[in-house]
């Protein structure tokens, strides 16, 4: 019998059974031996090498991809959370008429455990024109304390240690008579108005005195003091900020407020604070920050949970590729089973051989898709600049994603769901192929030998 590929056992391999030594116990040293050689190319088993390799390519693909898709997915929301609690309040209590007695209601809500800061509020839209441009913008009337408050706005950013302000100063946002004329306007208001700071906008506002025709339109000019850029495009271009006392004046409040913005220390768990917030503001409403970005939330998490079962579908149809190399790799190896059966081997020790040498490619090919998803997303932004100079667009356009940059947060719990799903996979369809070596009979392999 003459066969290039029948196996030359290592001189150390022992697997006697039935000559008075003790047969070896399961994932012996011989059978990851023999496991590891099979992965090895043959003169008669080029092409099972070449599709291990191919399974392997793909394990590692498809898990690099599920982990680089779902840290940027997760990224997106992290980011987006944070810029909308950092520019927002947590929950507002507001109702249909302005807000009188804010300062009473205030004093209450700030005595409830968690609740850090009761701000009074106006927000209204307005158009603003310029001598450049003109643009629909939002005014958000507040304290000048509360908007120096705001990181996003007026402070520095933690991980670049660049300033929110691009231009001009808030040192003097709100100073003057009934809080001065000046405000703070986003970066892409400015552009779309081709202002800077120290130039004049004008605002209109349907919010004028009342008539027996109804409210007049109220005009007033104002200088840039500041000019802020969130990182978001959606703030960027549409939120200005306007002292609370000049607000209350420009869109005729009086003396009251239309809102009381609340923040508190755990804005995800801000729900359970509703009761004592409706109790400290009785017969006004309360919103949470959930309430009003539901219909948003609820499909970017539906999003995620679709993208993340397609994914993991891919995984599985990468792994399925195991079974390919592991078929081929039996038939080739039908004389080297037989050989092992007759000198002593279990079915189970067969068994173990061929499901280890699957079970290896899809723990390296797991084990690399992890390195690899995680060196891409740790320099996801080199990565996105190199794209788009080489293709010569702007791959990552911040009008169409709101930020600046690629957001990416790669979760070990993430990583530890997919690592976990990839070697099930890997597993499970190792076990076929390795159960059709175990069958097989020897005497029949070795007929045709």
């Amino acid at each position: 019998m003459e066969n290039a590929g029948v196996l030359k056992l290592p001189k150390d391999a022992d697997m006697s059974s039935g000559t008075g030594q003790s047969s070896p116990g399961p994932f012996a040293a011989f059978e990851w031996i023999i496991a590891r050689r099979y992965l090895a190319a043959t003169r008669t088993g080029h092409g099972v090498s070449l599709i291990s390799i191919i399974a392997f390519a793909g394990i590692a693909l498809a898990v690099a991809t599920l982990i680089i898709v779902m840290s940027v997915m997760q990224g997106f929301r992290d980011k987006l959370i944070d810029q909308l609690l950092g520019v927002n309040g947590h929950a507002y209590v507001q109702a249909g008429v302005p807000i009188d007695n804010y300062d009473a209601i205030a004093e209450a809500l700030l005595a409830i455990p968690g609740v850090i800061s009761a701000t009074p509020l106006i927000q209204a839209p307005v158009y603003a024109t310029a001598t450049a441009g003109e643009a629909g913008i939002f005014i958000r009337g507040m304290s000048p304390g509360d908007v120096r408050a705001i990181e996003y706005v007026a402070g520095v950013d933690a991980e670049t240690g660049r300033s929110h302000v691009l231009d001009g100063s808030f040192e003097t946002f709100g100073r003057g008579e009934k809080g001065g004329d000046e405000i703070a306007i986003g970066s892409r208001i400015a552009f779309s108005l081709g202002v800077r700071a120290g130039d004049a906008i004008t605002l209109v506002s349907g919010r004028g005195a009342e008539t027996a025709f109804g409210p007049t339109l109220r005009r007033k000019t104002y200088r840039v003091g500041a000019i802020f850029e969130v990182g978001n495009s959606e703030y960027d271009g549409f939120i200005a900020f306007m002292p609370l006392e000049q607000a209350r004046r420009f869109f005729n409040y009086g003396e009251a407020v239309q809102q009381i913005e609340i923040r508190v220390a755990q804005p995800e768990a801000v729900a359970r604070l509703v009761p004592a917030l409706a109790e400290a503001a009785a017969g006004y409403d309360v919103m949470t920050w959930q309430q009003q970005n539901r219909s948003y939330f609820n499909a970017l998490q539906t999003e995620r949970g679709v993208m993340r079962i397609i994914l993991f579908l891919i995984v599985g149809v990468a792994a399925l590729n195991i079974i390919t190399g592991l078929v081929m790799l039996v038939k080739d190896k039908t004389a080297d089973i037989a050989v092992l059966r007759t000198m002593g081997a279990s079915r189970g020790a067969v068994m173990r051989i061929f499901f280890l040498s699957g079970s290896m490619i899809g723990v390296f090919g797991t084990l690399a898709g992890v390195l690899l998803g995680a060196m891409f997303v740790w320099n996801i932004d080199a990565i996105e600049t190199a794209l788009s100079a080489m293709f010569g667009t702007d791959l990552f356009p911040a009008d169409i994603y709101y930020f600046a940059s690629v957001p990416a947060e790669m979760r070990g719990d993430e990583v530890a769901r997919i690592v976990l799903w990839s070697l099930f996979m890997s597993f499970a369809t190792t076990i076929y192929p390795s159960w059709r070596a175990a069958r097989l009979d020897p005497v029949e392999a070795l007929r045709y030998e």
